[in-house]
C-alpha cells in the first residue's frame, strides 16, 4: 500500500513538472518571437535611414564657388593697397603663378610672378617689359612698384562704382581674352566710371582673375588693368 502511495505520488510530481514545462516554454515563446520581430524591425529601420544617407549626399549639388571668390578677390584688394607682397603671394596660383596685364587683352608674352617672387614685388628693383603700349606699340619698360603705380591700382579700386562677377563685355575698344587664357577661371572685375571733365574717357578697371589649383583651392592667376584705348 505504502509502495503504491508512493509511486502515485512520484506520478503526481511528475505531471507537475511537465505541465509547468509546457506552461513556461508557451509564455516563452511569444517573448521570443517579438524580440525577433523587435531586433528585425530595428535592423530594417537602420537601413532605411542609412540609404537615404548616402542618397543625400550623391545629390548634393556643388558649391557655388561666387562667394568664395568675391571674399577672396576682396583680400587680394586690399593686399594691394596696402602694398602686402606677403599677403599677396598667399592667393597665388602655386601652380601657374599670377599673369600681369597691362590691357584687358592679354598678350603671349606676359610677365607671370610665382609666389615667391611676388613676396617682393614691391622691393624688387629690376625694369621689366610688361608689354607694349596700346597705340605707339613702345614697350613698357618698368619697375613692378612703377607698374603698380600705373597699371595695378591707379586709383581707389576699394571704391569702385561697379564690381562685377564675370563680366562679359569689354568696355573699352579692346577684346577680353581672359577666358580664352584661362578657360576655367572666374574674374571679379572693379571699376571706377569715367568724369565729365574727360567726357567719361577717363575710366579705370582692374580685373582679379582666379582659377582652381590642384587641392580645389581658388587662386589668384591674373591682374589685369583696364582703361580706354586709343
Amino acid at each position: 500500500m505504502k509502495k503504491s502511495f508512493f509511486l502515485w505520488m512520484l506520478l503526481a510530481v511528475f505531471m507537475t513538472i511537465t505541465a509547468c514545462v509546457d506552461a513556461a516554454e508557451q509564455v516563452n515563446e511569444p517573448i521570443d518571437e517579438d524580440n525577433k520581430q523587435v531586433e528585425e524591425n530595428k535592423g530594417e529601420k537602420e537601413g532605411s535611414e542609412t540609404e537615404p544617407e548616402e542618397g543625400n549626399q550623391d545629390d548634393q549639388p556643388e558649391a557655388d564657388p561666387k562667394e568664395i571668390i568675391m571674399e577672396k578677390s576682396k583680400n587680394v584688394l586690399q593686399a594691394l593697397k596696402e602694398k602686402n607682397g606677403e599677403k599677396l603671394a598667399s592667393y597665388v596660383h602655386p601652380e601657374k603663378g599670377v599673369l600681369f596685364s597691362p590691357y584687358i587683352y592679354v598678350e603671349g608674352k606676359a610677365i607671370t610672378f610665382d609666389s615667391e617672387k611676388m613676396k617682393g614685388f614691391f622691393q624688387d628693383s629690376q625694369t621689366y617689359t610688361w608689354g607694349s603700349q596700346d597705340g605707339s606699340g613702345d614697350p613698357i619698360e618698368l619697375t613692378p612698384s612703377d607698374y603698380y603705380q600705373k597699371y595695378i591700382y591707379n586709383d581707389h579700386f576699394d571704391q569702385a562704382d561697379e564690381i562685377v562677377f564675370d563680366p562679359k563685355e569689354p568696355r573699352g575698344n579692346l577684346k577680353r581674352n581672359l577666358t580664352e587664357v584661362f578657360p576655367d577661371s572666374h574674374t571679379v572685375e572693379y571699376y571706377i566710371a569715367g568724369t565729365e571733365e574727360y567726357g567719361n574717357m577717363d575710366w579705370k578697371a582692374l580685373n582679379l582673375v582666379f582659377e582652381q589649383d590642384e587641392k580645389g583651392e581658388w587662386k589668384l592667376v591674373a591682374i589685369a588693368h583696364d582703361q580706354w584705348t586709343i
